[in-house]
């Protein structure tokens, strides 16, 4: 599939012209034994796009959690047999958490934004990709791994840096208002480190980052 600007609009209706078949790669999703959660790094570039196929039950949470070094790279996921994506990442953004309702395999494209496409535009992104709770069950919930990558996606592009000169030593903590927090440091090379929270709602989903240097400092 290709993303259009059309289909961004129109969220409802997803749907963008087909790539060739030498355009996409597709890739199926393994998780290490024993493992919940996996991680998958790779590039494209211009109308180059690779879709994931991610095998899953009803009843089970997905988590996912796209972090791309061009921010005109993003991805759509389409539930199984679907010709329309259930999330398009350039509407609702690089991250998706959602209970499932259908077994079987799901796909996850991504690829540039056309006009970054056209130009022949490189990507190079992680993926997180994250399948708890028992089929027919109740959900797991986010782990701290699956926040920390979200802390981590998000104060990226708030510095202008790398996702490699975000630090997240710390342990993710009750904020004292229902929700949660994480902190930590951002390497701005001759602006010097800066200190970071990232904050988060009771459902641990992110909120936001806070800045937590002082002007001038």
């Amino acid at each position: 599939m290709r993303f259009t600007p059309a289909c961004f609009a129109l969220a409802l209706v997803a749907a963008s012209p087909a790539a060739t078949a030498a355009q996409t790669r597709q890739v199926t999703v393994t998780f290490p034994p024993g493992a919940t959660a996996t991680t998958l790094r790779a590039s494209l570039r211009g109308d180059g796009q690779i879709a994931y196929a991610i095998e899953a039950r009803a009843g089970q949470t997905m988590q996912l959690l796209l972090a791309p070094s061009n921010r005109s790279c993003t991805f759509n996921l389409y539930e199984p047999g679907a010709g329309a994506a259930t999330h398009i990442g350039a509407v609702s953004g690089n991250e998706f958490g959602s209970t499932l309702g259908k077994d079987g395999r799901y796909r996850v494209e991504i690829g540039l934004l056309r006009a970054a496409a056209r130009r022949q535009e490189r990507c190079r992104f992680r993926l997180s990709v994250e399948i708890t709770g028992a089929p027919g069950g109740v959900s797991a919930g986010l782990s701290d791994r699956m926040m920390v990558d979200a802390c981590r996606a998000n104060a990226a592009p708030m510095y202008g840096v790398s996702g490699a000169a975000i630090r997240l030593p710390g342990r993710i903590r009750p904020d004292g208002q229902g929700g949660f927090r994480l902190d930590g440091t951002v390497d701005k090379g001759a602006e010097g480190v800066k200190k970071l929270r990232c904050l988060y709602r009771a459902d641990r989903r992110f909120s936001h980052v806070m800045a937590m240097t002082p002007d001038g400092e």
